[in-house]
């Protein structure tokens, strides 16, 4: 998907160059996360609380953007689509997480910084944060996160966590 994404974009700027989508293609698999990601995430676990991922990317994509970021050992879970050959917002995606974890949805809470996911995914039935980095204006999606925080730091104190 993420190369559709960008054959799409390389075309509309008119840049179909063989080179360029290799060489940007292989940049996104060596992306480092946030700052503050490791650290938080390590605190979450440290209180008990599992962590994951579920994401529309590939398993290999993912494999290698965890280890280059260095979050494997911070990780419960790490879920792709591909196992319901489905993309998000589609309900099954979010019902993996339901499966693989054997919680309900309201036993969960999902954090994404995409405000298409989180909206649908509070449609879906999860308790949600929105990760808003850049301000976004919200989604035009029936259901609204629970909460909307500019920066993952700001977790802890959602959760009520010291």
């Amino acid at each position: 998907m993420t190369g559709e994404a960008l054959d799409f974009a390389l075309d509309s700027l008119k840049l179909g160059n063989t080179r360029l989508r290799e060489h940007l293609m292989r940049l996104y698999l060596n992306l480092d996360a946030y700052p503050e990601v490791g650290s938080i995430l390590g605190h979450l676990k440290a209180r008990g609380l599992k962590c994951g991922i579920l994401s529309n990317g590939s398993p290999k994509m993912l494999t290698t953007a965890i280890e280059c970021a260095g979050l494997q050992a911070l990780l419960d879970l790490v879920l792709s689509v591909e196992e319901v050959q489905v993309y998000k917002p589609h309900p099954a995606v979010y019902q993996l997480a339901l499966d693989r974890l054997a919680l309900e949805a309201n036993e969960i809470c999902f954090v994404s910084s995409n405000g298409w996911d989180a909206y649908s995914a509070k449609a879906f039935g999860f308790h949600v944060i929105w990760c808003n980095r850049s301000g976004q204006l919200p989604e035009r999606i029936p259901e609204t996160p629970d909460a909307e925080i500019r920066t993952l730091s700001d977790l802890p104190e959602i959760f009520g966590l010291p």
